[in-house]
């Protein structure tokens, strides 16, 4: 299972669309390179956080059977959060993250908390772009939990290797 840490930085990856958001609406504003650069980096470095730490935890985590009785695909999550994350942006002009950077840092401690507290780590775009869907099962003793996989779920009654990231939540080893 992941630790604390792991799991915010999960939480700090999931902030890439936004971050990356900012950066694209410095460009268009036609702010030097010196204001969006930084924010492109930083959404750049989580994208590549996320990604490693995905391959390590795969790679490395401790192992379970998991058997898939029922599914449910939940991909459609993504999108919520997604547009949760960028709903700021379009809701005003005057967000632009050079001159009022308060606003900026409260809206990215509200999502973060929000985030990191509803245990919503793993609905991740950064996850989805690499890949990955994520799936509602039930296993092969009625328990609900969450599957997080790089393949496509296609039939009832499939033992995968899976590596558990907290409670409820498994990533399938490929």
């Amino acid at each position: 299972m992941l630790n604390k840490f792991a799991k915010g930085l999960l939480v700090a990856t999931s902030m890439t669309p936004i971050l990356g958001a900012v950066a694209v609406n410095q460009i268009a504003q036609d702010l030097p390179y010196s204001n969006w650069a930084p924010w492109l980096a930083v959404a750049i470095l989580l994208g590549l956080i996320c990604w490693l730490m995905l391959l390590l935890v795969t790679r490395n985590g401790e192992q379970h059977r998991l058997t898939v009785q029922e599914f449910e695909n939940s991909d459609k999550e993504i999108v919520v959060f997604l547009l949760t994350y960028l709903l700021p942006f379009l809701a005003t002009d005057k967000l632009d993250f050079t001159g009022e950077w308060i606003t900026g840092v409260y809206i990215f401690a509200v999502i973060f908390f929000t985030v990191a507290h509803a245990g919503a780590f793993h609905f991740n775009p950064v996850m989805g772009l690499l890949g990955y869907h994520f799936y509602a099962v039930k296993d092969d003793s009625g328990a609900s939990c969450l599957l997080i996989s790089k393949k496509t779920l296609r039939r009832p009654g499939e033992a995968l290797n899976v590596v558990e990231l907290t409670d409820g939540i498994y990533l399938q080893r490929t």
